[in-house]
């Protein structure tokens, strides 16, 4: 009986995953889906997994000894990264590496960010949210685990959820800079590309918001944020701001999207999931409650 276990499946992400892991599964799998705070995840949830056979754990990327408990006896391990950027999310798969080492597993999988094969000589040279990704799958790749990698796009949900609300605080402007094979990354893109500006259109058109899309250089929208308050970290004060990125995620957003780290288009969702990927106005649209408005 095979054992396989997803870390984080009490986040978005990792609902979703979990989620299409308990539908493509045999019979003969065991699934154990872990979460760092079980009280975080809600009860219907749970007893949905566990009334499909689906063990539920609790274990953190920072405490070792209960992702080896987790691990143990597992063929495969999927590990989502958190939002602790820096030295915390490195420590954190760094953890999730050692554990499944320790406990003799066979493949780490992980997911990444879209631009994270980058060669550089230097690591300032990397966008900013690329960096700890880059430097993760260094760690996987030398781990001598087999692997896979999904290098996902920045989600179509971050537009409505974190940019969106902040246009009326930009006084009616969008600030902006513009089933796998062993061993294997797959780049994960839609089949069609969207601009900055193609969304915010259409999003506009949806509610009626009058608004302006402004391109900016890197310099002069980070003072724009940084004057207001904007955090220059993860671990800063969100709460007096519209924005819930910090100043290097904001700005690596548009970064990424203007070097090209988001093309090209791909098969890679209906390769490993067997659907074709929603459109992006299919993503967006289920959020139109929130769009902004013109009062």
């Amino acid at each position: 009986m095979p054992k396989f276990v997803l870390m984080g499946a009490g986040g978005n992400l990792g609902g979703a995953a979990a989620d299409f892991a308990i539908e493509i599964a045999k019979p003969d799998d065991q699934l154990v889906f872990a979460s760092s705070n079980l009280d975080n995840v809600p009860v219907d949830k749970v007893k949905r997994w566990q009334d499909k056979g689906v063990e539920v754990v609790s274990a953190d990327y920072d405490d070792l000894e209960s992702m080896k408990k987790a691990f143990k006896g597992a063929e495969a391990v999927a590990t989502i990264s958190t939002w602790l950027i820096g030295d915390r999310r490195r420590s954190q798969i760094k953890n999730a590496i050692e554990a499944a080492k320790a406990t003799g597993v066979k493949r780490f999988c992980y997911t990444s960010g879209a631009g994270a094969g980058v060669k550089a000589n230097k690591e300032e040279d990397i966008p900013f949210l690329l960096r700890d990704h880059h430097y993760i799958e260094q760690q996987i790749y030398a781990s001598g685990m087999l692997y896979n990698i999904q290098r996902n796009c920045l989600y179509a949900d971050n537009i409505p959820l974190y940019f969106a609300p902040s246009w009326e605080f930009c006084g009616g402007k969008w600030l902006t800079n513009s089933k796998g094979e062993p061993n294997t990354v797959y780049e994960i893109t839609g089949f069609e590309p969207a601009s900055h500006e193609e969304i915010f259109e259409f999003m506009s058109s949806q509610s009626g918001y009058k608004g302006e899309l402004v391109d900016l250089p890197n310099e002069k929208l980070e003072k724009w944020w940084l004057d207001r308050g904007l955090p220059k970290d993860v671990y800063g004060d969100f709460s007096q701001l519209p924005m819930k990125l910090c100043i290097g995620d904001l700005l690596c957003s548009g970064e990424m999207v203007a070097n090209g780290c988001m093309l090209p288009p791909s098969d890679a969702v209906e390769k490993l999931t067997g659907r074709k990927p929603t459109h992006w106005k299919d993503a967006m649209i289920k959020y139109k409650d929130i769009f902004p408005k013109t009062e």
